[in-house]
């Protein structure tokens, strides 16, 4: 069980490493968030997956993306996993 949420974490930190498009800003200004706030507050994985999506699907350099959003990303991409394996 520990190897399926691993392969699926994976999955999903390179689904959302591509490339960027320059912020208005606002993204840089969050909280960095850790897995363990993201499943204690599920509501908020999906207003951060769409962060990461608008991100993903730019045509920015990828180093133009702020370090917050990317940590934010995988935060909530691995509590997801994590929230589905235990349901």
């Amino acid at each position: 069980m520990i190897m399926r949420a691993a392969a699926l974490t994976i999955l999903m930190l390179l689904a959302g490493c591509g490339a960027s498009e320059t912020s208005d800003g606002t993204d840089s200004d969050m909280p960095a968030r850790s897995w363990k706030y993201y499943a204690a507050n599920p509501a908020e994985i999906g207003p951060m997956q769409e962060i990461c999506r608008r991100w993903a699907g730019s045509n920015a350099p990828a180093s133009e993306q702020p370090a917050v959003v990317t940590t934010n990303c995988r935060a909530a991409a691995f509590a997801k996993s994590q929230l589905q394996l235990t349901q």
